[in-house]
């Protein structure tokens, strides 16, 4: 389906020598606005979705355009290993309003003040991206909603340019850092976030490449300016009234760490193993998925993994000789989890600095309990 916004205007308004539309085509003929959808509790929807609503009102066409990707559900090992397909769609706008409405979450809209002009282009540019198709590799980095988003109005800026103002202050921080602001209320998918996104989100990068939540985008595109005008000059239009409340969580993945750590600090003081053990499966199991993802997954930000050197397999491999390795591996494991937390951006949760404390000190009990065994 071609819904480039040019093929629509009637032959009288456009010049078949430069295919430029009049001045006197009036600006609405297009109109082009973000919407944004406020967070939901699922993996994939904890930070929002954001897309580009275009409308033709006189040729009766209205869609949100945006990278969707297949669902998650039932699926969890596809899409660890980066099997997922994704691919700009064009959803009729009730359509879209649809899929948040279940869930009450808010949507709001922010109309974009642009050249006519303009706004075709970026009509084109998107039925572009449509003509892809539904079968491009799944990637959050390169087509999350609001990098996405902020790329394709650039590209469709044709002569003109997207002037930015000043970027927010937090821009300064890292991917992590900024992703981590807007998760802060959904703890156990950031953890989970943490132990399969590392590498590429931890790396240097330009701005532009910081705008990876939709909240981010709509205070970089408030500054913006498009011939010297304000992007966006009017407030938000609530589109869709949402009563959806992320509930507060008590029971983090921090409070286990620490229930986890006074367990085994309790456990060494009596000269018991049983936090040895259960330390030793948390250990294998988190190594193991952090090798796959490291080595075998195609899942973008799985290049590497700091969580490798304190999760791995290899205590359980040559737990036969645990009594030589027990020590140094605890001072490894201590020094890791120093330069975690002093290194300058963060890079992992402080959950899984938390529990390699644990852990270093679970192996000091491991090698005391073993040559005392031995005696």
């Amino acid at each position: 389906m071609m819904l480039i916004a040019f093929l629509f205007l009637p032959q009288s308004t456009v010049n078949a020598q430069t295919q430029q539309v009049p001045e006197e085509v009036d600006s609405n003929f297009v109109i082009a606005s973000i919407i944004i959808a406020d967070p939901g509790d699922v993996l994939y929807s904890t930070v929002g979705h954001v897309g580009i609503h275009m409308q033709c009102p006189e040729h009766n066409l209205d869609y949100v355009f945006s990278y969707e990707s297949e669902g998650v559900e039932g699926k969890v090992l596809r899409f660890l290993a980066g099997k997922l397909k994704m691919g700009m769609a064009a959803i009729p706008y009730q359509d879209y309003l649809d899929m948040f409405r279940p869930d009450g979450r808010e949507v709001k809209e922010y109309n974009l003040y642009l050249p006519i002009e303009v706004k075709r282009n970026l009509w084109r540019v998107l039925d572009n991206h449509l003509m892809e198709g539904m079968d491009l590799p799944y990637d959050y980095m390169k087509r999350g909603c609001a990098y996405s988003t902020l790329k394709i109005l650039m590209e469709g800026m044709d002569s003109l340019r997207l002037e930015f103002g000043p970027w927010p202050e937090t821009f300064s921080l890292s991917r992590r850092e900024l992703t981590e602001i807007q998760m802060k209320n959904v703890p156990w998918t950031w953890c989970f976030m943490n132990l399969i996104c590392n590498g590429e989100i931890d790396a240097t990068c330009s701005k532009i490449e910081k705008v990876i939540m939709p909240a981010d985008l709509i205070e970089v595109l408030k500054n913006a300016t498009v011939q010297g005008k304000p992007l966006m000059q009017d407030l938000p239009t609530t589109v869709l009234p949402g009563n959806h409340v992320i509930k507060p969580c008590l029971f983090t993945p921090f409070v286990l760490s620490i229930l986890l750590l006074l367990l085994t600090i309790f456990c060494a003081a009596y000269k018991s193993n049983i936090m040895d053990y259960v330390l030793l499966a948390a250990q294998t199991i988190l190594g193991l998925i952090t090798i796959y993802l490291v080595f075998f997954s195609s899942l973008p930000c799985t290049e590497w993994s700091w969580l490798i050197i304190p999760f791995n397999p290899l205590p359980l491999i040559f737990w036969k000789w645990r009594q030589k390795w027990c020590i140094p591996y605890a001072f490894v494991i201590l020094i890791w989890a120093l330069v975690m937390l002093l290194w300058p951006h963060h890079l992992t949760d402080n959950t899984y600095i938390i529990l390699s404390v644990a852990l270093a000190i679970s192996y000091a009990n491991i090698y005391r309990l073993t040559k005392m065994s031995n005696k």
